[in-house]
């Protein structure tokens, strides 16, 4: 059953979950970062080699992810997420759906995607990909460019050939974070079919992510701890086998330290 309660918040409280990362540089201000490359806890991912056509992402697959289990019975949700951090930015907790590798970082021409289907972890907890969004993700720097870039889907309502585009970072440093934006009137992409971009990035290693956001953490004031709880969060579902990493919206190129903790209530 699911929580309806207060006190079923309360009595279904998780242990805390450490979040530590340290000395991460930024692309830049105004640029996704992920820490999902990051040594501390949770600790570094390795570099995916699922392949262009990518693989479903579960906590068994991979490391890097902040640490839970899935309920014995009920459901699971977001409890607290609370941070302290060194330069100001936005903080975002995101579940990691699916993952590919093997893009070419200086083809001009398309490359075709035959999707692995994601999981059923979309915004409903279904495979249709209500929610779900796009963006590339350096896992070792990027060359000189910029292009931009094109990614071909089916979005949450089945429709094909639709497409989300953004303008590429010149020399995005390794955990740059690149999101797609979708065509008019998407609410998240499915599957994504085809990749292009009109101009070479040179070099480094990137791969094409598809995530749910779960929350957003503003963190306006540097050495001073923000937080959001089980009523400011809206107590948003961690479904089962979510694969959870932390996004960082940067205010400058400084080095983030940041500590905090990830909390779940399950009932």
């Amino acid at each position: 059953m699911a929580i309806t309660t207060l006190d079923g918040a309360i009595a279904g409280f998780q242990p805390p979950q450490a979040l530590l990362k340290v000395g991460t540089t930024m692309e830049g201000a105004g640029v996704f970062h992920t820490f999902w490359y990051t040594a501390g806890r949770p600790g570094a991912a390795a570099a995916n080699a699922a392949g262009v056509n990518g693989r479903a992402v579960t906590p068994s697959l991979v490391t890097g992810e902040i640490d839970r289990t899935n309920p014995g019975a009920g459901n699971a949700y977001l409890a607290r997420l609370q941070t302290q951090l060194n330069t100001a930015g936005t903080l975002l907790l995101v579940d990691r759906l699916w993952e590919n590798s093997g893009l070419s970082v200086t083809s001009t021409t398309a490359q075709a995607i035959t999707p692995a289907a994601i999981p059923s972890r979309d915004l409903n907890g279904a495979a249709l990909g209500h929610g779900v969004q796009a963006a590339i993700e350096w896992s070792a720097a990027g060359g000189a460019g910029p292009p931009t870039v094109t990614l071909t889907y089916t979005d949450q309502d089945g429709n094909t050939g639709n497409t989300g585009t953004f303008s590429g970072n010149g020399t995005p440093a390794a955990g740059t974070v690149e999101i797609f934006t979708l065509d008019a009137g998407d609410s998240g992409v499915r599957a994504p079919t085809s990749f292009i971009q009109n101009a070479t990035r040179t070099s480094g290693t990137m791969h094409l992510i598809l995530f749910r956001i779960i929350a957003m953490l503003p963190g306006p004031l540097i050495y001073v701890g923000n937080a959001l709880d089980v009523v400011t969060a809206g107590m948003p579902r961690i479904y089962n086998d979510s694969c959870l990493q932390l996004l960082w919206l940067a205010s400058s190129t400084a080095g983030v330290n940041l500590s905090g903790i990830y909390l779940e209530t399950q009932g």
